[in-house]
């Protein structure tokens, strides 16, 4: 029995090291972007605040998004799904030693030595020409209308983008509480809105769509198909885009722009997404911390390329001529016909045509998990989750998420229980390390090495695979902080990300280095739900 508890732990090394691998990959990424974008003299971006210190949600939403331009904040910022949360917002140098520093200055060693874009072959960074942008359609279903919602739909009609923008706002009936918010958006906004200094003046519309009981699928369906549907064909002639939105999700005031401008230099692909980052605010339920270590290891299938296979509900952007008009392609069928997760039944759609999806390295949006989340809400949650791998339009997808689902439980608990293991013994032999050099002090005893009774002995003598797992989780939790973590560890952008002390606190407090112990949970009871 102990034999085959040797040979998983190990088995448990080799996938901290894989998840490690991964978080390492999708930070590299965004910081290669985030390079590029400064590299290319574009210096200016806009950066919110919200006087959080180290460790707080805040400071986690800005190295979610390490570009800064898909930060949280407050309405002032244009994105205000944050829940309320104060903040400001200014516009300063992207890079601080090239904002404070005189013009003749050099740039820092970072910028310096990418200044040059051909370092990368994904090719030099030029930022988006409003000259012939197409127009896009917008469409968000809603349901209910939270405190903040009102914020973040007036900071969406303040996108950047220099070509018409309609915005189709899907309720169920006339009674859902968004209706009368956003008549009243209506009668304040002015539509005639001005787009950044220099570029044209556009028009920006806004409409709301009755779309009534779905009956064959779910409502976030339903209401996507009545509002695809309600946009003008002329989108389709133009070459337009349509953006699946969901109505919570904050878009920094240059996203939609980004987002059109990839998609523009690859006619190949059918459409772009992004992937969410879950941001628990200070103090929030265990069951938060739930929900978001089960999501971990799943930003990596979304973050380690550019070109996936995968789709995330909240931000689909897709070309007009492949839905308009009349639905040539069959995509509104498929949601219509049964259909209950948006996303994965895209992504099924798009695997069975050979369409390209998108995720640029930019498209990250951190999300704000409810603080009060209960017990109850996180197994709601993790139904959802599980259901939707039965929702698929073919046997194929339905048959390869299975599999799917059956690695992903049985790899957890490869990985979560070894690692208990692991912890138990560790935290067995460091509580007799404590009793030892205590009962040494009392006595007056000499010596923590030498003889029967030495107290370091429990902890020197740690089994290899003990000591294997525990690296593995260092390593593993390193890549996580490096991944979540600022550029700086001491608080300037100038200093760098490897300071061992620094490091080393890091991983101890942010993020908690419980998050394998939280994600064994999720993911043992996710597999008996599923399973049951």
């Amino acid at each position: 029995m102990s034999g085959l508890l040797v040979y998983f732990q190990y088995q448990a090394l080799f996938l901290w090291l894989v998840l490690a691998a991964g978080w390492t990959i999708s930070a590299i990424n965004r910081r290669k972007e985030r390079l590029r974008r400064l590299g290319s003299g574009r210096h200016k971006t806009h950066c919110c605040s919200s006087g959080g210190g180290s460790g707080s949600p805040d400071d986690a939403v800005a190295v979610a998004g390490d570009d800064t331009r898909n930060l949280t904040g407050s309405s002032g910022c244009g994105d205000a799904a944050g829940g309320g949360r104060g903040g400001s917002c200014s516009v300063t140098d992207a890079d601080a030693g090239v904002g404070n520093a005189d013009p003749g200055d050099k740039m820092d060693g970072a910028l310096r030595r990418v200044a040059s874009p051909a370092r990368f072959r994904c090719g030099p960074y030029v930022p988006p020409s409003t000259a012939l942008m197409p127009p896009v359609c917008l469409v968000m279903p809603v349901k209910g209308c939270r405190p903040h919602s009102l914020d973040n739909w007036t900071s969406l009609l303040d996108l950047q983008y220099g070509a018409d923008l309609e915005f189709v706002f899907v309720v169920e009936s006339r009674e859902d509480a968004a209706v009368r918010a956003l008549e009243e958006l209506q009668k304040k906004m002015a539509f005639k809105v001005a787009g950044a200094a220099g570029r044209m003046r556009r028009e920006v519309k806004l409409r709301v769509v009755v779309a009534g009981l779905a009956q064959r699928c779910s409502q976030k369906a339903h209401n996507l198909c009545a509002g695809i549907e309600s946009c003008d064909p002329r989108l389709a002639r133009e070459r337009g885009y349509i953006l699946c939105l969901d109505d919570d999700v904050a878009l920094h005031p240059g996203t939609l722009m980004d987002l059109v401008e990839d998609l523009q230099h690859r006619p190949d692909v059918f459409m772009a997404t992004g992937y969410p980052f879950d941001v628990p605010p200070p103090g929030s339920s265990f069951a938060a911390y739930l929900a978001l270590a089960y999501h971990l290891p799943l930003l990596i299938a979304f973050s380690v390329a550019p070109d996936t296979s995968f789709v995330w509900g909240g931000c689909m952007l897709l070309r007009a001529d492949q839905l308009l008009p009349g639905d040539p392609g069959g995509m509104l069928r498929a949601w219509r016909n049964g259909g209950y997760s948006d996303d994965l039944i895209l992504a099924s759609y798009c695997t069975e045509r050979r369409l390209g999806i998108r995720v640029p390295p930019f498209a990250i949006f951190p999300q704000r998990l409810d603080p009060r989340m209960t017990w109850a809400a996180w197994l709601n949650y993790l139904h959802r989750q599980l259901f939707v791998l039965d929702t698929y339009t073919n046997e194929h997808n339905r048959k390869t998420n299975h599999t799917m689902m059956w690695l992903h439980s049985i790899l957890s608990w490869l990985l979560v229980l070894p690692s208990l293991a692991a912890l138990l013994t560790l935290v067995a032999r460091l509580s007799k390390l404590l009793i030892g050099i205590a009962t040494a002090v009392a006595v007056g005893r000499h010596g923590l090495v030498e003889g029967e009774e030495a107290p370091l002995l429990p902890l020197l003598q740690l089994p290899g695979e003990v000591v294997a797992v525990a690296a593995g989780w260092a390593a593993a939790h390193g890549a996580l902080v490096f991944m979540t973590g600022k550029d700086d560890v001491r608080g300037s952008r100038g200093a760098r990300f490897c300071v061992p002390v620094d490091l080393l606190w890091l991983i101890l407090t942010r993020p908690p280095p419980t998050h394998f112990v939280l994600y064994g949970i999720s993911s043992l009871v996710g597999g008996g739900v599923y399973f049951r």
